[in-house]
């Protein structure tokens, strides 16, 4: 029987941690401060105050708003058919919808709409739900040409259903420039580490979004994205093409939303989704090709107990550098039965986040704890973020790559083999055949007793308390 190596105890803090709840009104206080310090306070959600939509639908009641913009369309009530919209001005629209009595149906729908949005939905967006609404659109292609050009959006209470559908935000031309103090929204914070002037579609306050069958594409932003929750946001995707062709995320989710994505394509220039706060992000059966990172994960204006979760299952992820990238956030990621690879070699990498509006830690973080279940993992993991630790568990799994930093725990079906020096803490009990490394490498580990032992392919592990 292989001898056993006794790890020391370091499992993660595991009490219940506060749930945050953030209004725009902070998030709005917020970002004045950051981007406009003691100038006047702006409201970087609101649209134009006479933005128009071609159709309009409050309370069940339909209307045509802006006929100049409308090439044709059928109503029957509150089913919208054969519509197409054509429109030149940031302040034109599509399909309006609003109130709690507007269960509208769009159906054959082509909408292109050009010019400099503003804020995020309302009637100057290709079709906006609001205020309760429920809006399901079918066969539809929505173009959106312009910084801030939103194709759909959901808020404030509504539900939105996408299927068979093509979504097209350009965003305006590659490197025009923009005012980030009075045009808040037309780009990016440079933290995302990301770069773009438009999203195709946005999901906030307590609102859902569900597409089937359809391709998101963004020039430069985010496909899919997310804003403030007020408290519960939902966004799924379900067989779809997410797809960022300049720079960008295919998704966000922010603080208090949850996204889901089944048998989804991500093909982007930057990364499949960026986690922010208290959030949780879903893939699974998903194929995701990455320019930058699989997941960027951070916390911005936030408080220190928010933990963040990523799940990945039946998945093949590949990225250009690390495949989750964590910056000063605390979050659980469970990964099985996946294919990971980096053309770094990195599967995670931690770092203290530079970002100014950052989450300042507190004494005593929760941490980052990742999982892996069922899988072959190759590739390093490299923690460098001193302000919290991180923990990997393997089940029955197989590491190939470096470990620095971090709290390794392993089942007895698991193994590791180190292929260059690792620094690590051993937690639980392992056998030492399970752990392996060539000749002339040293794994440097702490546990609960000391000793130093050649393993199988000639390399030393040497374990202090």
């Amino acid at each position: 029987m292989a001898e056993k190596v006794l790890g020391k105890v370091a499992e993660p803090n595991q009490e219940e941690h506060a749930q945050i709840t953030l209004k725009v009104a902070d998030l709005v206080t917020a970002v004045n401060g950051i981007m406009n310090p003691g100038g006047p306070v702006f409201d970087w959600f609101a649209g134009y105050e006479n933005g128009a939509a071609a159709v309009e639908i409050r309370n069940g009641n339909t209307e045509i708003v802006n006929e100049k913009i409308l090439m044709g369309c059928e109503i029957d009530g509150q089913h919208i058919s054969n519509i197409k919209v054509v429109g030149y001005e940031g302040k034109d629209g599509g399909v309006y919808c609003e109130g709690p009595e507007t269960n509208a149906v769009i159906e054959n729908a082509y909408i292109s709409l050009e010019g400099t949005g503003k804020g995020v939905g309302g009637p100057d967006t290709g079709v906006s739900a609001r205020k309760g609404a429920i809006v399901t659109i079918k066969n539809a292609v929505i173009n959106g040409y312009g910084r801030s050009r939103f194709c759909t959006t959901a808020e404030t209470g509504s539900s939105m259903y996408v299927y068979d559908s093509v979504l097209w935000s350009h965003g305006q031309p590659w490197g025009d420039g923009y005012e980030p103090i009075t045009e808040p929204m037309a780009t990016p914070p440079a933290a995302l580490l990301i770069e773009g002037n438009s999203r195709a579609h946005c999901t906030m306050t307590n609102s859902s979004s569900y597409f089937y069958d359809s391709k998101i594409i963004c020039d430069g932003w985010g496909a899919l994205s997310t804003e403030g929750a007020e408290g519960y946001v939902y966004l799924e995707a379900n067989d779809c093409d997410i797809i960022a062709t300049r720079r960008g995320y295919g998704t966000y989710a922010d603080p208090d939303c949850h996204v889901v994505f089944n048998r989804c394509s991500f093909d982007v220039a930057d990364m499949s989704i960026i986690l922010a706060g208290k959030s949780d992000a879903h893939f699974n059966e998903c194929v995701c090709d990455n320019g930058s990172y699989f997941a960027l994960v951070h916390n911005v204006n936030g408080t220190p107990e928010e933990v963040g979760e990523l799940e990945i299952t039946s998945s093949q992820i590949h990225s250009s550098g690390p495949v989750i990238f964590c910056r000063s956030e605390n979050v659980e990621i469970n990964v099985s039965r996946s294919e990971l690879s980096s053309d770094e070699g990195i599967i995670i990498r931690s770092e203290e986040n530079d970002d100014p509006a950052r989450t300042i830690p507190s004494d005593h973080p929760y941490g980052i704890r990742a999982s892996f279940k069922e899988m072959k993992l190759e590739g390093d993991i490299i923690h460098e973020d001193p302000a919290r630790d991180m923990y990997i568990t393997l089940e029955k799994a197989y590491l190939i790559g470096t470990v620095k930093g971090a709290n390794l725990k392993m089942d007895t079906r698991s193994t590791w083999y180190s292929p260059e020096d690792s620094e690590i803490t051993l937690t639980g009990d392992v056998f030492l055949n399970q752990i392996d490394a060539p000749e002339g490498k040293i794994i440097k580990a702490k546990g609960a007793s000391e000793g130093e032992y050649t393993l199988f392919s000639g390399g030393k592990l040497v374990i202090s308390k």
